[in-house]
């Protein structure tokens, strides 16, 4: 009995001892997953990132003023690296695009976080796309709309009438402007009667329009009607606009409200 139990407490130790040198390199390489997890979440420092909170994309311009040129876009959500700051604008980098973004179209830090993962998840960094990645692709857009060939040429010639020699954005709020209108109770429910109301687009009053529509809108202002039926919108769900500064977003020369 004694020889028995010598044996089976020899055995005993023989396996208590392989199941501790088992047990060591688990618990080491659970330690070691774990500080990887935590350094690659460390890795990613949020305190100089921002994120486009916008409902399309936010331009990036090569200097810190609305008329100097585009040379990329930050989709809603994605994220750029701030490099510093001049006259409102956030001088901003991501891949091989460098420039300035708007400080009002962006926000910072753990709210960066917030609405990258709210738009994109948990998922890999998304940051700024070149020029000619199509407004569709764009995360966030409003409903696109499906347009005849005469909504585009009204579309276009009202935009041209308004915002001819207006940079792109400022195009583009023109154009919301009239869809926020088609889809609010506020206003006739048609682009045409939204268009020709009674007090409301001068240009469709003078005659202005009936001439850009006789002779065709720039090539600039079909490309912005089309962004908007697409969904493109820089101005939020503003209803009005005015030439000139004021209270509300101002865009190149006019004012959204």
């Amino acid at each position: 009995m004694k020889e028995r139990m010598k044996k089976l407490l020899a055995c005993a130790g023989t396996v208590g001892a392989l199941t501790m040198m088992l047990s060591v390199p688990v618990m080491a390489d659970t330690k070691e997953d774990t500080q990887n997890i935590e350094t690659q979440e460390e890795a990613y420092d949020w305190s100089d990132k921002a994120a486009a909170a916008v409902n399309t994309y936010a331009n990036i311009r090569s200097g810190s003023d609305i008329n100097t040129e585009r040379v990329g876009m930050l989709p809603a959500g994605a994220v750029v690296t701030v490099e510093g700051e001049e006259n409102g604008w956030m001088q901003v980098s991501s891949g091989d695009i460098e420039g300035y973004i708007r400080g009002d179209l962006l926000v910072q830090g753990e709210e960066a976080k917030a609405l990258f993962e709210s738009v994109h998840g948990e998922g890999e960094i998304v940051g700024a796309q070149p020029l000619e990645a199509p407004v569709q692709a764009v995360v966030q857009q409003n409903a696109s709309v499906s347009a005849s060939d005469a909504d585009l040429a009204l579309m276009a010639a009202i935009i041209e009438c308004e915002a001819g020699g207006e940079c792109y954005e400022g195009k583009i709020g023109v154009g919301a402007v009239v869809m926020n209108r088609v889809r609010s109770s506020r206003f006739p429910n048609t682009l045409s009667e939204v268009i020709y109301q009674s007090g409301q687009f001068t240009p469709a009053a003078t005659g202005k329009l009936a001439s850009v529509l006789s002779r065709g809108a720039s090539q600039a202002c079909y490309d912005a009607a089309r962004d908007v039926f697409a969904g493109a919108n820089t101005i939020g769900d503003r209803l009005f606009f005015h030439a000139g500064g004021g209270n509300g977003l101002t865009i190149g020369n006019q004012t959204f409200y």
